[in-house]
């Protein structure tokens, strides 16, 4: 084993809907590993994406910031083009972006289905198909989507039913890229967190790792997964840290894992023990 292994110097990574949360950590991680990065996200208004690409240069890396609605095909071609344009190529993509819907999904109605459908299952596939082209033509990428532990199981919670099926169609499609691209030396993996630590979880001062930014409003992705599981109910007592889901795509995206693709690995906490 090399620790070289781990690095990713040289590499050029596209994280979309890496505004905040799970997103940015993805895309810092990448890039204090040594990758140069683009972001993507449908807002912009707030200037969150762009301080994002602020913190990417400040690890002496190349950014790039691009307002992108993945459920429109010419937005994500466009993106995919400026990529490559200013980087030369993509070897790593990482899908993060996520919608949701309050309505349980007996009470959804098709404007909400379609919403969600566009960015988590349709966004997701407008994505790799755009990139994977370019993948194929250097003959080798690494293809990280966000699913998530809520998509393995039935919910009874308000809005945790469309979640998980959109989690789960995620996680489906990873493993089918993955025999579809596996030919072309192209890996397709995913991440599955269970609970990622914010200042209001109870329990979440309890754990081993502190986080030193201020106190943020609370996601409702995180609202959802909070109903089914609390913390003191995981093997390791605790919520994950944004830095800890970054170390794992750190490792996927890396030649350290040149032969894991196909695979939805549980970041959990010991949820699925």
């Amino acid at each position: 084993m090399s620790l070289s292994d781990f690095s990713l110097e040289g590499k050029k990574a596209l994280v979309v809907g890496a505004r905040r949360n799970m997103g940015k950590a993805f895309a810092l991680g990448l890039a204090e590993a040594g990758a140069d990065v683009a972001v993507a996200d449908s807002n912009l208004e707030s200037g969150q994406l762009e301080k994002v690409g602020k913190e990417i240069e400040s690890y002496g890396r190349k950014a790039l910031i691009q307002k992108t609605d993945i459920s429109k095909k010419e937005e994500v071609d466009d993106l995919v083009n400026k990529v490559v344009g200013s980087f030369g190529t993509i070897d790593i993509l990482m899908n993060v972006a996520v919608m949701y819907h309050h309505k349980s999904l007996i009470d959804l109605e098709e404007d909400g289905w379609d919403k969600l459908t566009d960015v988590n299952l349709k966004g997701y596939w407008l994505t790799i198909q755009a990139v994977s082209p370019v993948m194929k033509k250097q003959a080798s990428g690494s293809i990280i989507n966000l699913t998530s532990r809520g998509g393995l199981k039935a919910h009874a919670d308000k809005g945790m039913g469309n979640y998980a099926i959109m989690k789960s169609g995620i996680a489906m499609m990873t493993r089918q890229y993955s025999r579809y691209l596996g030919p072309h030396n192209i890996r397709v993996n995913a991440i599955a967190p269970s609970l990622v630590e914010w200042e209001e979880f109870p329990g979440s001062e309890s754990n081993s790792k502190k986080r030193q930014e201020k106190p943020r409003k609370v996601s409702e992705q995180e609202k959802f997964e909070a109903w089914s599981t609390g913390p003191q109910n995981l093997p390791l007592g605790r919520v994950a840290t944004f830095e800890e889901m970054a170390n794992a795509a750190v490792f996927l995206a890396s030649d350290a894992s040149s032969y894991i693709t196909g695979t939805i690995l549980n970041v959990d906490g010991g949820y699925m023990a």
